[in-house]
C-alpha cells in the first residue's frame, strides 16, 4: 500500500469511526477510509508500507524509521495526517483486538496533535519512532514495551521537551534506571512517593536546578551523571529508588 496522510476531513472522519467502535468493540477497523481520495493524499517522495503486526515500541520504531526513511524527520515529526493515518493501518497493534473486541481509549493515543504539549507525546506509534530518532543505541529501558499502551517511563520522560533536548539524556536514563541483571526497569522509579534519586519527582527538579547554571545540552553521559550528584549514584542490580 502507498502511504498516505489524512487531511483535517479524514482527521476528523477517523475521530468519529473510533467513537464508533468505542460504542460497538466488535466492528470491523474503519479500513475503508485508508485509501478514500477525498480524506487522504498519498506522501511525497512515494513510499509503500505493509500492514504488519508490532508487540513492541522498539519493532515499531524500527520498522517506521525504514519505512518513511525518505522523507524528512523534521517534517514527520509534526505530521498529523500521516501518523493518524498510520494509526489506523496499524489499529491492530496499537489497540488488538482480544476475542474479537478491542477497546478504544482516548483519541490521543491514535490522532497525533503535535502542538497539543499535552497529548502529542501520547501518540504511541510516533513516541516510539520519536525515541528511536532521539536514541538510536539506548533501548532498553523504552523499546521492550508494548506498543498498546504508554508506559510510565515513557510519559514522564517524553513530556518533558527540555529533557529530550540534552543529548546524552537517554543513555543517563538507561544507566541510572535499567536493572541489568533483572533486565527491566528499577523498581519504585516511577512511584508516587518522592524518594531519593527517582524518574519521575527528582530527576525533573534537579535537571531544572542545573540548567540554571550549567549548559547540559552537549554534555557527555559521565558529565551529567556527575553533575547529578550522589542523589544518583548507581545501585546495586535489583535494588529500588
Amino acid at each position: 500500500m502507498k502511504v498516505r496522510r489524512f487531511n483535517q476531513q479524514g482527521i476528523d472522519a477517523f475521530r468519529q469511526r473510533l467513537s464508533d467502535l468505542r460504542q460497538n468493540p466488535a466492528a470491523d477497523p474503519p479500513l475503508d477510509l485508508l485509501e478514500n481520495e477525498r480524506l487522504t493524499q498519498p506522501v511525497s517522495p512515494e513510499l509503500q508500507i505493509q500492514a504488519v503486526h508490532f508487540e513492541t515500541k522498539g519493532e515499531a520504531a524500527h520498522y517506521l524509521s525504514l519505512a518513511l526513511n525518505n522523507l524528512k524527520a523534521e517534517e514527520v515529526a509534526t505530521d498529523s495526517g500521516l501518523w493518524t493515518w498510520l494509526s489506523l493501518l496499524f489499529l491492530d497493534s496499537v489497540s488488538p483486538p482480544t476475542d474479537g473486541r478491542r477497546i478504544i481509549r482516548n483519541d490521543y493515543f491514535y490522532v497525533f496533535e503535535p502542538r497539543n504539549p499535552r497529548h502529542f507525546y501520547r501518540h504511541l506509534l510516533f513516541v516510539s519512532w520519536q525515541i528511536l530518532r532521539l536514541a538510536p543505541r539506548c533501548h532498553a529501558l523504552f523499546m521492550g514495551t508494548r506498543i498498546s499502551s504508554l508506559d510510565a517511563i515513557t510519559a514522564e520522560v517524553m513530556q518533558r521537551l527540555y529533557l529530550t533536548r540534552i543529548r546524552c539524556i537517554f543513555e543517563v536514563l538507561e544507566r541510572l534506571y535499567w536493572d541489568p541483571v533483572n533486565r527491566r526497569p528499577r523498581r519504585g522509579i516511577t512511584g508516587s512517593r518522592v524518594s531519593p534519586g527517582n524518574l519521575r519527582h527528582r530527576l525533573p527538579l534537579r535537571i531544572s536546578q542545573l540548567e540554571k547554571n550549567y549548559d547540559l545540552v552537549d554534555l557527555n553521559a559521565d558529565q551529567l551523571i556527575t553533575l547529578l550528584g550522589e542523589e544518583f549514584a548507581f545501585k546495586s542490580p535489583g535494588s529500588s529508588f
